[in-house]
């Protein structure tokens, strides 16, 4: 059976949403307070951390989650290479790694927790929670990639694509340590297995709009 370690990755310098995980909800609450109080509650895996460089993220952890300490240029604006982003990794001692996603107040414990204990007994390697798009979508030289010419354009009953949500990402350590990606995205090498999410607990905060939508609705069910 899988060891696993489940990881918030936490950063303040986002250049969409600056300290995006640090702003008050409207009650003391923050996004990297409900994320750190979830993974809290969660069991049956080995290893629970929040990887961050800034202090005051690292001073919002308690005491079921252990610190990955990241250097600069793992948080610094811009995208490094994973060789930068993920060297904490050389600190964790599970088999399979858990990114949890810190910008997703909404996600339900008790469905993280049922897909946990899925993937401890699963032979897969890899997995990534995705959600149906309904729309239509073209390439860089505007060619249709999931419809075809004349096709009647609906987004109701059209064609959709998987949308990966990012909520939770399941890989293999030692394969992020040896090729620096997530996992190659080959069919069974290990292709990604693709787990569908409700649509309403997947609002992501990426943008300063994100936040005030997550800040009305969060202040509308507490």
């Amino acid at each position: 059976m899988k060891s696993i370690a489940v990881i918030i990755h936490a950063r303040r310098q986002s250049s969409r949403c600056p300290d995006k995980h640090l702003r008050d909800l409207g009650d003391g609450n923050t996004l990297i307070d409900i994320a750190i109080d979830n993974v809290s509650k969660l069991n049956n895996v080995e290893e629970k951390y929040l990887a961050a460089y800034d202090n005051e993220l690292i001073d919002k952890a308690i005491d079921k989650i252990e610190i990955l300490h990241r250097d600069y240029e793992a948080v610094a604006p811009g995208n490094c290479h994973h060789s930068v982003m993920y060297d904490h990794l050389n600190a964790v001692d599970a088999d399979y790694i858990i990114n949890y996603n810190p910008c997703q107040p909404f996600l339900k414990v008790d469905k993280l927790q049922k897909v946990i204990d899925w993937f401890k007994k699963s032979p897969l390697e890899s997995a990534i929670t995705v959600r149906q798009t309904r729309n239509f979508f073209w390439n860089n030289a505007a060619t249709p990639i999931n419809f075809k010419p004349n096709d009647r354009l609906s987004t109701t009953a059209g064609p959709f694509l998987w949308e990966a949500t990012h909520s939770l990402v399941m890989y293999k350590r030692s394969y992020m340590l040896e090729n620096w990606e997530l996992f190659p995205n080959l069919y069974n090498d290990p292709y990604p297995y693709l787990i569908d999410w409700d649509e309403e607990e997947l609002i992501d905060v990426d943008t300063e709009l994100d936040f005030k939508l997550v800040k009305t609705v969060y202040n509308n069910e507490v």
